[in-house]
């Protein structure tokens, strides 16, 4: 994936060689900001991304965010067509204030394949055959 920065911002990378997730910084000019619980911020990431033909570029919690601060992703999809800077958005879920500082991980985006084929209406659904077949929310059961 090509990048171009439009800030003082570490480049995007892989915290090990096998990871999935490509860690994403915060800007190097961004003002130390607090989220307080049940708010959200949208924070410029400082680059902008080709994202290959055939991807979308998923924005995912990094663990330690997700679990020792609170934070989750809001908005996550970034598809090939958009040519912008990319923006990071946090939701403060915990009881806590955080403080977001300029350098820090804050969310992980993997590249993922996709598929562009056109949705087509049909009369019925009758041709698809599955073990589930129309069971919702807890159909396959615990176990």
């Amino acid at each position: 994936m090509k990048i171009v920065k439009t800030r003082d911002v570490k480049t995007p990378s892989r915290g090990t060689p096998g990871s999935v997730g490509i860690d994403f910084y915060i800007p190097e000019d961004f003002k130390p900001t607090k989220v307080w619980p049940g708010k959200d911020i949208l924070i410029p990431s400082g680059i902008k991304a080709r994202v290959p033909e055939g991807y979308g570029l998923v924005a995912m919690n990094k663990s330690g965010i997700a679990t020792k601060q609170n934070l989750i992703y809001g908005a996550q999809l970034i598809d090939p067509d958009y040519t912008g800077e990319i923006h990071l958005h946090v939701i403060n879920v915990g009881d806590k204030v955080v403080d977001i500082l300029p350098g820090q991980k804050l969310l992980q985006f993997a590249l993922i394949p996709v598929s562009f084929e056109d949705v087509e209406v049909v009369e019925k659904l009758d041709d698809i055959k599955t073990e589930r077949k129309d069971g919702g929310f807890g159909s396959t059961g615990l176990q």
